[in-house]
């Protein structure tokens, strides 16, 4: 192998190995752990799996995937170079753009809350109240006409009560003296 290709094996690994501390982080950072550690173990060899394909078809793009010792270091010093030098930044610029997501969402949140939630709550309870007040007087009208036409009645009603209340006192004088013949 001629020492051009070499450096671009190396330094294609290298990046190999940038990308594979870009990743991590980002999976660390950004993946739901379960309880379940079944499901851990396999979405972990899945990620892995994935990270070794990249480096596999990144390695057979520039040499067609000959596998040298080299090669294997310049993924461990790709990897190392990220932890040492670009993991803060990294970390730090990420923060940042989660800041800047969650802002946003919050603004998006309270700015559909104010313009469509808050007022469809108003209408409601608007719609609600004039509701309300339309059956309450429809109710007071009926009552009343009710009323009107119930008053001639009224002798008849209070004629109905008394004997319904002779009646009621007649059968608990009864049931007194059943229940206490003893």
């Amino acid at each position: 192998m001629i020492l051009d290709l070499q450096l671009q094996v190396m330094s294609m690994m290298i990046g190999s190995g940038l990308l594979i501390g870009l990743n991590l982080t980002l999976y660390d950072r950004y993946f739901i752990r379960s309880e379940r550690t079944g499901w851990r173990w396999v979405t972990d060899g899945f990620f892995w799996c994935v990270q070794a394909l990249l480096v596999f078809l990144m390695l057979f793009h520039v040499n067609g995937g000959e596998w040298r010792l080299y090669v294997l270091l310049s993924i461990i010093c790709g990897f190392a170079g990220y932890e040492a030098l670009i993991k803060k930044g990294f970390v730090t610029v990420l923060e940042f753009i989660d800041r800047i997501v969650k802002w946003i969402v919050r603004t998006i949140l309270l700015t559909l809350t104010v313009l469509i939630v808050t007022p469809l709550i108003w209408l409601w309870k608007l719609v609600q109240t004039t509701v309300l007040f339309i059956v309450s007087i429809i109710c007071r009208i009926l009552f009343f006409i009710g009323r009107v036409l119930l008053r001639p009645f009224d002798p008849i009603f209070q004629y109905i009560r008394k004997k319904c209340t002779f009646l009621a006192k007649k059968i608990k004088k009864w049931l007194n003296l059943l229940y206490n013949r003893e």
